[in-house]
Formats: C-alpha cells, sequence, structure tokens
C-alpha cells in the first residue's frame, strides 16, 4: 500500500477500536478494502485474557463485509484455550463471527456452522445457521434448546421456520415420552416445544401424539397442552381438555389458576 493508504488504513482501525467510535471505524476499515484483512484477522485472532470483546467482534463484521470468509472460517476452527473469563468474551467473537460469515450462503458454510452448533451452541451460531432457512437444521436448533442461555434464540429461530418445524418438534416429543428422572432445565425445552406448538396449526393425529402429555407430573408441560388442545383440538380433545383443566384447578397455586381461566377463557370465545 502507498503511504497515504497505510495512513488511512491505521485512522480507520484506530476508529474502530476506540471505544466510543467503533460503529463509525467499521464502515471505514471496510472502506480501505481488502488492504484491511491482514490487520483485522491479527485483531481477530488475538487473546484477550480479559474477556472483552468489543473490538474483536467489529473486526468480524469487518472481515464479513469485505467477504474475507476463508479468515472467519480459519477463526471458527480454531480451537480456544484461557481460563472462564477469556473464554466467555471467546464466544461472543464467535458469535459474531458466525453471524459474519452466514452472508456467505454456501454449503460449506452451513455445515461449518452446523458441526459447531451441535456441539457449543451459541446465540450467534443458532441465529447464523438460521438464516439459511434449511430443514436440516432444525434438529440442531430444537436440541440448543437444552441449554437455558440459548433457549430464547433457538425458540424465535425455530418459529422463523413456521410449519416446517411441526414433525420435527412432535417427533422430538415422542421421545420426551420414554424419559425419566428429567432435569429442570430439560423440562423447560420441552415446555418450550409444547409453546412453539401452540403457535402452528395442528392436525387430530397431532393433538393425539400429544394427548398423553395433558396430564403430564409437570404442571406447566400438562397446562400447556391443554392449551394447544383447546386451540386445534377437535371437540372430543377440547372437552378432554377442559376436564383436565377443570381438575387442575381445585388444586394449583392462583397464578396457575388464573393461566387456566385464560385458556378456558379464549376457548369460549
Amino acid at each position: 500500500m502507498s503511504e497515504s493508504s497505510d495512513h488511512r488504513l491505521a485512522a480507520a482501525l484506530s476508529k474502530m477500536t476506540a471505544l466510543h467510535k467503533g460503529a463509525e471505524g467499521i464502515a471505514e476499515v471496510v472502506a480501505v478494502g481488502a488492504p484491511a484483512v491482514p490487520a483485522l484477522r491479527d485483531i481477530l485472532f488475538e487473546r484477550e485474557p480479559s474477556g472483552l470483546f468489543q473490538v474483536r467482534c467489529r473486526a468480524a463484521e469487518a472481515l464479513g463485509r469485505l467477504g474475507a470468509f476463508d479468515v472467519l472460517e480459519e477463526f471458527l476452527r480454531k480451537p480456544r484455550h484461557g481460563d472462564a473469563v477469556e473464554r466467555l468474551g471467546d464466544d461472543v467473537a464467535i458469535s459474531a463471527a458466525a453471524r459474519a460469515i452466514a452472508r456467505q450462503k454456501d454449503n460449506k458454510t452451513f455445515e461449518l456452522l452446523c458441526e459447531l452448533a451441535r456441539t457449543h451452541p451459541l446465540g450467534g451460531l443458532i441465529a447464523a445457521l438460521a438464516s439459511f432457512r434449511r430443514p436440516e437444521a432444525i434438529p440442531i436448533l430444537i436440541g440448543a434448546l437444552n441449554e437455558d442461555e440459548v433457549r430464547q434464540t433457538a425458540e424465535l429461530a425455530l418459529l422463523s421456520f413456521g410449519p416446517d418445524a411441526r414433525p420435527f418438534l412432535l417427533d422430538a416429543l415422542d421421545r420426551f415420552k420414554f424419559e425419566n428422572e428429567l432435569s429442570e432445565s430439560l423440562l423447560r425445552k420441552y415446555r418450550s416445544m409444547l409453546l412453539l406448538l401452540g403457535e402452528t396449526k395442528l392436525d387430530s393425529d397431532d393433538i393425539a401424539r400429544l394427548r398423553p402429555f395433558m396430564a403430564n407430573p409437570d404442571l406447566q408441560i400438562s397446562l400447556l397442552t391443554c392449551g394447544v388442545a383447546l386451540r386445534s383440538g377437535s371437540e372430543r380433545d377440547r372437552s378432554e381438555a377442559r376436564e383436565q383443566l377443570g381438575c387442575l384447578r381445585e388444586r394449583v397455586p392462583w397464578l396457575e389458576r388464573l393461566q387456566i381461566d385464560q385458556y378456558l377463557g379464549s376457548a369460549n370465545d
């Protein structure tokens, strides 16, 4: 690069790495073009024991805008080191790199994101994977519901698939029928799946698969299943759900009684 180009890049990087002007600096670095890639790579790969991540996330975004997907892939495949604080910062940088590399909608990138999300689901990985709109990602997104930290992101990702997610969610719930000694985290996962199914159109066969959950020992699973049956079930399903809710109402805390009343009120509208 010429001296003026060097100066322009240095000024842009200085702005990008500044605490308060980082967003402006990203655009200026990208405007420099390909000559900025080596410096951005150095920033992204630099270890940060303090756990700070903002500058590395900006570098990942700039690399994505510049189409430096090989650098992002190299970073995503890099082994992780350091203590818990450093790894926490790394996770945020990984999420940023995943979102950036997802600009490249090819099979190689999709497979990489699938591989990473299976073993270490992070919010950015989940969002990047969902952006491909490929049904093969749905089981991985359902698996991410196990993790409290990314459950909400995974729920939104699954909702974005609409009815395509329905058979996968039903299959996962079928497996739930044979599980014992569920942790609270796993129970939250299955509640999430029922909430998601409540947002889709179900037929009588679907409701039949869910019917055993109306009497589940977990109160919320029972309530959610009854709510789904009231919204989408046959008259028999709705009658069974109303009966179950009536029984539950006599022995649950006041907050759950309000939830039951809301279900029953909606069913009568």
